[in-house]
């Protein structure tokens, strides 16, 4: 891609257009089950007071424009970022279906973990972990021990007794997730950290593998495993939140569900 702009320039809507060219077949599919959540997603009904109701329909709509970021991603040619986001999607559901599963438990978890995230942050702009917050304290742009008493405060009216942080790994072995958690989600953890096995993809190699130079072009590696594993996660999101909503959607995720196993 020899130009200036990269993927942001004008040139990649000729790649977009034989990406989707290629692979149309597989798109429509994909374009289509997000219509399907679309039209669910604008028919979601929740009292204010169910609280499970409310984070799990919340955490839905985060995945699905998830799911549109990967399709999207992969028009573009984008494969190793379209894997680096469909992990989200993973850690979401095992989220949704925990939600599901053992309600109240993953509710508490999920407040403890939020109260974790901010009194761990407190703790490092204390502490000046970080030049940014060194910057913060000696500006007085946050009271830190305020801000604490704060939150301790909120934690004992709420009878928040702990905090600890959420784990992926917990949160899939208790959602019998078993098998995503240790063939795919591992997989994908390779595409966001640094693994340079990974990096190999921008190499251009002879025929006696030598590297003759390096290549950032469009790429649709695993493209077709991807997008169906990444609507076929959509379409679990969708089976949980019409349990925990008591909406029947059976006969259409059936439907959608056969399609993409048969693909």
């Amino acid at each position: 891609m020899l130009n200036l702009n990269g993927y942001l320039g004008s040139e990649i809507n000729h790649s977009k257009l034989k990406i989707y060219e290629e692979n149309k077949e597989l798109f429509d599919l994909c374009i289509e089950i997000n219509q399907f959540c679309q039209i669910f997603k604008y028919e979601l009904k929740v009292d204010d007071t169910d609280n499970i109701g409310i984070i799990s329909t919340l955490l839905f709509f985060k995945l699905l424009d998830t799911y549109q970021s990967v399709v999207l991603l992969y028009r573009y040619g984008l494969d190793t970022q379209a894997r680096i986001v469909n992990r989200t999607i993973l850690e979401g559901l095992w989220v949704l279906k925990n939600l599901y599963l053992n309600p109240d438990e993953t509710f508490q978890l999920l407040i403890e973990d939020e109260y974790y995230k901010k009194i761990n942050m407190l703790h490092d702009i204390k502490n000046n972990h970080d030049n940014f917050y060194e910057y913060i304290t000696k500006n007085n742009i946050l009271d830190v021990e305020g801000e604490m008493k704060k939150l301790e405060t909120s934690m004992k009216k709420i009878g928040i007794e702990k905090i600890r942080k959420i784990n992926v790994k917990e949160m899939a072995i208790k959602s019998d997730s078993e098998l995503e958690y240790y063939y795919v989600y591992k997989l994908l953890c390779r595409d966001v950290h640094v693994d340079t096995g990974q990096l190999t993809n921008y190499f251009m190699s002879g025929l006696d593998g030598d590297i003759q130079g390096f290549d950032d072009s469009p790429s649709t590696n695993s493209i077709e495993e991807v997008l169906i594993t990444t609507s076929d996660l959509i379409l679990k999101a969708v089976i949980f939140l019409s349990k925990i909503l008591n909406i029947d959607k059976k006969e259409d995720i059936k439907y959608y569900i056969n399609r993409v196993h048969t693909f």
